[in-house]
C-alpha cells in the first residue's frame, strides 16, 4: 500500500463491507445488540471517511501559514469520531433499556451468527495491519482507527455470545434478554474506549506535555559535557513529528563556537530519542560558582564588547588592584580609545570591588605584509650568540625572522629545564627579550615560545 492514505483507504472499504451486510441482517433478524453492531460498523465507516481526509490533509507539507505542519487534523478528526460515537450509542442504549422491559424473540439467529464470526475474522486482519502502519508512519488517526476495531472484536464477541444465549431457548425470560444485555455492555465498552481516544486527542490539541518525554530530553541535555544547566523544556506533537524546544545553560567563557557545538550535541541527543524531532536550543551563559576571577573579568569585558588580555590581579592587603590590556581598533583616536578605557575601568571597578583599575590601551593586531630579510643567517647567530648568555637556555631552534616596515620581527623557540618552574620560565624569556632588544636595534615584536628541553625530539 502507498503511504498512511492506502491503508486508510483499505480501513474504509473494509468498512464499507461489514456495515452493509450487518445492517441488512439486523433489520431481518430484529436483534438489538446486532443492531448494536450494525450501527459500529456504519459508524466505522463515517470514520474512516473522515480518517482518509484527515490522513490526505495531515501529509501536507508545512507551509506560511502552518508551520508546524497539518499533522493536527489527525486529533481534530479522532475528536470528532468521538463525539459521534457518544451520540449514536446513547440512542443504543435507550433502545436497549426499552428492549429489557419488553422483549423480542430474534429471527435468522443463524445467518446472525455466521456475519458475526465474519466481522470478527475481518477485523482481527484490519487491526494488524492498521497498527504496523501506525507505528510506522507514528499516525495518531491509523492509530485510533486500529483502536476502534479492536472494540469491535470485543463488542462483536459480546454480541456472537449474546445472540447464541438467546437463541437457546427464546421462551426463557432470562435468555431472552441477553440479546438486550449484550447490546448495553456493547455501547458501554464503545463509550470507555471513545473517552480514552477522546482525553489523547485533547491533550495533543491542547499541547499537552509528555511528562516521561519530558524526562528523557532532560536527562538527555544534562549527559552532554559541558552542559552546566537545562532550563525551560516544551515539546509538542503534531502529527508524526515532534517539536521540542529547550535551553541550556553553558559557562560564559565559552566562545560563540564551542556554544555551538554544544547546542548541536544536545540536538543530536534529543534526536535519538525522537529521529524525526525538529529541535530549537537556546544557549544561555552562565557564571559558574568556581568561576575563576581572571575568567570573569574577561567575560564582563566582552559582555561591553571589549576584547582584554594580560589579565593580572593583586591584592594588597584588603585593596584589590587590577591591570590589563585593552585591544581597540586602531583607527580610533586617543580620545576615542580613552573614553572606551574608562567606561571599563568604571564596570570593573563596580563589580569586582577593585581599589584601582588600570587599563592599557593596545591597537588590534591587523593584518600585515612582511619582508624575509636578507641578513638571515647572520641575525641567527647573533641571536643564538645572545642567548647562550644567559645559562638558563639550553637551546634556541625554530628562528622566524621579517621585515615589516621599519621593524624587525622575531619569533623562536626557547629550550629550558623541563623542572623550571613556568614563574621562572617567564622570567628568562622576558630577560631574553629585553638582552635582544640592547644588542639588535629596530625589534619589533618578540615572541619568545618557552618549553622543556627534549620535547621538539619527542
Amino acid at each position: 500500500m502507498n503511504g498512511k492514505s492506502g491503508f486508510a483507504l483499505a480501513s474504509l472499504a473494509i468498512s464499507c463491507f461489514l456495515a452493509i451486510i450487518k445492517v441488512v441482517v439486523s433489520l431481518l433478524s430484529g436483534s438489538i445488540s446486532m443492531l448494536a453492531e450494525a450501527i459500529n460498523n456504519s459508524a466505522d465507516l463515517v470514520t474512516s471517511v473522515i480518517t482518509l481526509v484527515s490522513v490526505k490533509i495531515s501529509e501536507r507539507p508545512a507551509d506560511r501559514d502552518h508551520p508546524y505542519g497539518h499533522g493536527k487534523v489527525e486529533s481534530l478528526s479522532a475528536l470528532v469520531t468521538v463525539g459521534a460515537l457518544f451520540v449514536i450509542y446513547i440512542t443504543v442504549i435507550r433502545s436497549a433499556i426499552e428492549r429489557l422491559m419488553t422483549p423480542q424473540p430474534i429471527e435468522g439467529g443463524a445467518l446472525s451468527l455466521a456475519v458475526i464470526a465474519v466481522g470478527i475474522v475481518v477485523n482481527l486482519f484490519r487491526v494488524s495491519f492498521l497498527t504496523r502502519a501506525a507505528r510506522k508512519y507514528r499516525s495518531q488517526a491509523l492509530a485510533a482507527e486500529a483502536l476502534n476495531f479492536r472494540t469491535d472484536i470485543l463488542s462483536s464477541s459480546v454480541v456472537l455470545i449474546a445472540v447464541f444465549l438467546t437463541l437457546l431457548d427464546p421462551a426463557s425470560p432470562i435468555l431472552i434478554r441477553a440479546d438486550a444485555v449484550g447490546a448495553l455492555i456493547v455501547s458501554v465498552m464503545v463509550l470507555i474506549f471513545g473517552v480514552r481516544l477522546g482525553r489523547q486527542a485533547v491533550d495533543t490539541l491542547l499541547d499537552r506535555a509528555s511528562v516521561d518525554l519530558t524526562r528523557q530530553i532532560r536527562d538527555a541535555a544534562r549527559g552532554v559535557d559541558g552542559v552546566s544547566a537545562v532550563g525551560h523544556i516544551r515539546a509538542r506533537e503534531v502529527g508524526a513529528q515532534t517539536f521540542v524546544d529547550l535551553s541550556v545553560s553553558v559557562p560564559r567563557s565559552l566562545s560563540l563556537e564551542s556554544s555551538h557545538d554544544l547546542a548541536t550535541q544536545v540536538e543530536n541527543r534529543v534526536r535519538d530519542l525522537q529521529p524525526d524531532a525538529d529541535v530549537v536550543v537556546h544557549v544561555e551563559p552562565m557564571a559558574l560558582v568556581d568561576e575563576p576571577l581572571v575568567e570573569s573579568i574577561r567575560a564582563t569585558a566582552l559582555r561591553a564588547g571589549n576584547v582584554v588580555h594580560n589579565v593580572s590581579v593583586h591584592h594588597v592587603g584588603e585593596r584589590r588592584y587590577l591591570q590589563l590590556d585593552l585591544e581597540v581598533s586602531s583607527s580610533l583616536t586617543l580620545q576615542q580609545a580613552h573614553d572606551i578605557a574608562t567606561q571599563l575601568e568604571e564596570t570593573l571597578k563596580r563589580e569586582f570591588n577593585c581599589w584601582r583599575v588600570s587599563v592599557h590601551i593596545e591597537p588590534m593586531n591587523e593584518p600585515v605584509i612582511a619582508d624575509q630579510i636578507r641578513e638571515k643567517a647572520a641575525t641567527v647567530r647573533e641571536i643564538e650568540r645572545i642567548a647562550r648568555a644567559h645559562t638558563a637556555i639550553q637551546q634556541v631552534h625554530n628562528v622566524s625572522i621579517n621585515r615589516c616596515g621599519a621593524h624587525i620581527n622575531l619569533m623562536m623557540d626557547c629550550e629550558l629545564d623541563p623542572d623550571t618552574s613556568l614563574s621562572e620560565a617567564h622570567i628568562v624569556a622576558e630577560q631574553f627579550e629585553r638582552s635582544l632588544r640592547r644588542q639588535l636595534p629596530g625589534l619589533g615584536d618578540v615572541l619568545i615560545h618557552t618549553e622543556p628541553a627534549g620535547a621538539t625530539a619527542r
